[in-house]
């Protein structure tokens, strides 16, 4: 009944009359609503949206496509791949070799807000309203520009970490209302970092919270409880020349008799270690490998920790590269969840390929672009999205040919159903909101898939408001056909 009706009716007025003659009335109002109610209930009902069926149609199991690319078939020759390990070790233990620092006071210390394009200012904090100016200064005032480099030490990463942009943990979302600029990509977020990764610490904050890192790969902020310096005897020992490759994410380091990954164990916890993490061997048995790990004692220096690690949970670095092998490992990455510059522990498109790559001793750099002059780059130039497709088919090498987009890199797999298929952690496809009648688009948005994912080349497809119709190859530049390295054939240095 109307508002209009209930408020002009009122029972306790009316005669018994009155009251039935009410009473009949409202049954026809209440059975003239159920049929049209009815009646709408039997019209013409909106189609369904369309269904996102690409992880139906491909087999989310590297394996599938390990099997058509040559199996346990060797990817390199031994001599090819002893040459890759090699360098891979030169360029993670190079920040122990620096005398001084490699990066300028702009990449430690940024003394003014971001600013968009157009000069505005950029940058929204954790509760999505735009930095305060203020606590913006103040957290630029604890870079402590004016004394760096205040530091010259080599160290090591003791927990999992991120390298960060400025000193705090806090994010700055470039616009949260805008798709591409507010979670999960964090502007302060560079790269995360491992357990037991080579360091060096070119300068600390003001309140001696932070230090700044150099990595092989990256370099950023670090909490300062994340890293302990070395001295040349622990140096020494950690760079002993025989490497064990972690093969599975969330491996718990226990100093004594707890087993990886399992609770109830009696040692003492070290760290947690993920697949890409590398740690120097100290026993080789049938039962597994015990590994050094770095701990931090109570002045902050490095010691030397030991863990064992069964048979399947680590490996002799480099591990023999064949598709299948590497479909082992990469489907231990399948469907876990995006994160943006290593957020949560998580990869980005370029971390999930570097890790994936790093147990066979081969060396990826840590962004997109990068890792696409790693190897031999081939420009796909102007050609269209069939003739990039065609080139891929042509020259590409599964699971050694690194497919790259601008802001996005993926492992090609080869082709299935009679189509190119990648491996890749993706965020999400650019999409418009809605599409009207006449074709008229609304704001840009995104259709997450936020995880990592084996597609075709032209993932949503399918989707009516995709923006580009024929999906990422559209936008694809160019592809890297590993491995690279200085001394080889295309390789970059």
């Amino acid at each position: 009944m109307s508002q209009e009706i209930v408020a002009v009716v009122n029972v306790r007025r009316l005669t018994p009359r009155a009251v039935r003659s009410f009473a009949a009335a409202l049954a026809v109002l209440v059975l003239a609503a159920s049929l049209l109610a009815g009646c709408a209930g039997r019209g013409p009902r909106e189609a369904a949206p369309p269904r996102f069926t690409e992880l139906e149609r491909h087999p989310q199991d590297i394996s599938v496509y390990a099997a058509r690319a040559g199996g346990d078939s060797p990817l390199l020759d031994a001599a090819t791949q002893a040459a890759q390990d090699e360098r891979w070790n030169t360029r993670f233990f190079a920040p122990w070799l620096q005398t001084r620092t490699g990066v300028t006071i702009a990449e430690v210390a940024r003394t003014a807000p971001y600013l968009t394009k157009d000069g505005r200012p950029r940058g929204h904090a954790e509760n999505l309203l735009p930095w305060d100016a203020s606590r913006f200064a103040t957290l630029t005032a604890n870079c402590d520009a004016a004394s760096f480099p205040a530091l010259a030490e080599r160290g090591i990463i003791v927990r999992n970490t991120a390298l960060r942009e400025l000193p705090t943990l806090r994010p700055s979302f470039a616009n949260p209302d805008k798709a591409g600029q507010g979670y999960p990509f964090d502007d302060l977020q560079r790269s995360a970092v491992w357990t037991g990764t080579p360091v060096f610490v070119s300068h600390v904050s003001l309140d001696r919270a932070w230090l700044y890192c150099e990595t092989g790969f990256a370099s950023g902020w670090v909490p300062a409880e994340h890293v302990a310096l070395t001295d040349a005897a622990f140096r020494a020992l950690y760079q002993n020349g025989r490497y064990a490759a972690v093969l599975r994410d969330d491996v718990a380091l226990t100093s004594s008799a707890g087993q990886p990954g399992q609770s109830g164990g009696q040692g003492a916890y070290i760290a947690t270690a993920h697949i890409g993490a590398v740690f120097p061997v100290a026993v080789e048995s049938p039962g597994g490998l015990t590994v050094l790990a770095p701990l931090r004692d109570a002045d902050g220096r490095a010691v030397l920790g030991q863990s064992v690690l069964p048979v399947g949970y680590a490996a002799m670095k480099p591990l023999a590269i064949s598709a299948a092998r590497m479909a082992e490992v990469g489907n231990r990455m399948m469907g876990q969840p995006y994160g943006w510059g290593g957020m949560y522990e998580n990869r980005d498109c370029s971390a999930t390929l570097r890790d994936l790559f790093a147990p066979f001793g081969i060396w990826l750099p840590r962004n997109s672009a990068s890792q696409a002059r790693a190897g031999r780059f081939v420009d796909f130039g102007n050609a269209s999205p069939d003739g990039k497709e065609a080139i891929i088919r042509a020259q590409g090498v599964p699971f050694l040919t690194l497919l790259w987009l601008k802001g996005h890199i993926t492992l090609y797999l080869g082709e299935y159903d009679g189509h190119p298929v990648m491996f890749h952690n993706i965020w999400g496809l650019r999409v418009f909101s809605n599409v009207g009648e006449n074709g008229e688009r609304g704001q840009e948005g995104r259709f997450i898939l936020g995880r990592a994912v084996v597609t075709s080349l032209r993932p949503g497809t399918e989707l009516p408001n995709l923006t580009t119709p024929d999906g990422l190859v559209a936008r694809m530049l160019g592809m890297s056909i590993l491995p690279g390295g200085s001394g080889l054939p295309g390789g970059q240095p």
